[in-house]
């Protein structure tokens, strides 16, 4: 998947001689907009940084805290999420779609779509290896966003229903990414409205819109059921294209510099999984904050666009923008702030970016603090113990008071500015070719 529908190409910075005052300068700055350099990522290699920071510890503390209980956790829930809407399609059979079990099993079905939502969206920043190779195809079937198509939806639970399509047996796994996966379950467990999506009566399911709702409620749940089965069974790949002990991406990893690794260098390895975090600056802070509200180009000519929220069928862009800041920062520290995570951070301070460290987690909290506080009073203290997910009101705020998105976007901002300057710098990275010049 190409991710670069808001922003551009980022400059190569090639030497860690670079003045940091300059640098400092724009990445304190209040404007919206981010000074860029004029050299461009152009296949060349940055020069490694000298020290004797381990970071061979790094990749193995990053791998075994960080991406793998992510992704073994994304394959958990994706079983329990199957079971749910198995029990709620269950009870839709046996009774009606308005008795008291059919309303309970949903929303449990609904909640455990928003956890394995929450898991999903700290995997979003986790983007590396088997998630984008054969051009970003295993993240894409499992989460398609921001590449959807409703009507395309409804189509499949027609072709599911009727169990054919194109005269050959219906097979959700040759299906296309916008007709399965997380953003086809939220239509079809958090939609109210029975009603197809598609422009023309012609393109949907032949009489849809006339027939009973409670054969509609149960071709949905049918379907629902289908896709929750080919969800986790990508969620099962994504696991063993991981951990598998002849081919699995971890074992390239912590091989780095060695000659049966696909990184020539420790160096190499960390490059890669610092790319992945980039995904911050491009698609949270451009995507998901900025072409709501008007700050980056989107499908509503640049006014408010509740269209282009992510996740809101079920309104929860909030919850999913502030796990992908709860992901980077775990990648940024390590996994947590124990004393024996090895995270960026270290890697900071061993080569005199002590400030730099402790400025950007220091703003990695605040703007989660922020999203935490968005529904809270002006006066009101947030807990100790934050809540795992905030559910609710992006949807309204884009168009009502598009202020407090835009207050999340500039704390973001501070983070990703940082990002793309300083921490590159000090520890000798190339930026990623597409995370360029942006729409800050």
């Amino acid at each position: 998947m190409n991710f670069s529908r808001h922003f551009l190409s980022v400059p190569h910075i090639k030497s860690i001689t670079l003045s940091l005052t300059l640098l400092v300068s724009a990445a304190c700055s209040d404007s919206l907009t981010s000074e860029q350099g004029a050299d461009f990522k152009d296949g060349q290699s940055a020069p490694e940084v000298e020290t004797e920071f381990d970071q061979l510890a790094l990749i193995n503390g990053l791998t075994t805290k960080v991406f793998l209980p992510s992704i073994e956790q994304f394959k958990q829930d994706t079983t329990t999420l199957t079971s749910d809407i198995n029990d709620y399609c269950s009870s839709v059979d046996a009774s009606n779609s308005a008795s008291a079990q059919a309303v309970e099993e949903l929303a449990i079905a609904q909640n455990s779509w928003r956890n394995t939502m929450d898991t999903w969206q700290k995997i979003e920043v986790m983007q590396v290896g088997p998630l984008i190779e054969n051009d970003y195809n295993l993240r894409n079937v499992i989460y398609s966003w921001p590449l959807v198509n409703y009507c395309a939806v409804d189509q499949d639970v027609g072709h599911n229903e009727v169990g054919q399509f194109n005269g050959e047996d219906y097979d959700i796994s040759r299906r296309t990414s916008n007709r399965k996966g997380l953003t086809t379950i939220e239509y079809l467990l958090f939609n109210d409205s029975l009603a197809h999506a598609c422009s023309k009566d012609s393109l949907a399911p032949t009489g849809w819109n006339e027939r009973p709702a409670e054969e509609r409620i149960k071709a949905r749940c049918e379907f629902a059921t289908a896709v929750a089965n080919d969800l986790n069974q990508n969620a099962t790949l994504l696991h063993t294209n991981w951990t598998d002990e002849t081919n699995g991406f971890q074992s390239q990893l912590l091989s780095a510099g060695q000659s049966d690794s696909s990184f020539a260098s420790p160096h190499k390895a960390i490059n890669a999984l610092t790319d992945a975090m980039f995904y911050i600056d491009s698609i949270t802070k451009d995507s998901k904050l900025g072409a709501p509200i008007g700050l980056a180009d989107n499908s509503c000519g640049n006014m408010a666009c509740v269209a282009d929220v992510e996740s809101n069928i079920a309104d929860y862009g909030l919850a999913n923008i502030r796990n992908n800041l709860v992901a980077f920062r775990m990648l940024f520290v390590g996994g947590s702030d124990a004393p024996e995570d090895i995270g960026f951070d270290d890697f900071l301070r061993e080569v005199d970016g002590d400030e730099l460290a402790t400025t950007m987690t220091n703003d990695i909290d605040a703007a989660i603090t922020l999203i935490e506080q968005f529904n809270e009073a002006a006066d009101t203290q947030v807990s100790d113990q934050p809540p795992t997910a905030i559910n609710g009101n992006m949807n309204d705020a884009v168009t009502t008071n598009p202020e407090k998105i835009q207050a999340i976007y500039v704390a973001v901002k501070k983070v990703t500015d940082n990002l793309k300057s300083l921490f590159i710098t000090y520890l000798a990275l190339e930026l990623p070719i597409t995370s360029a010049g942006d729409a800050d």
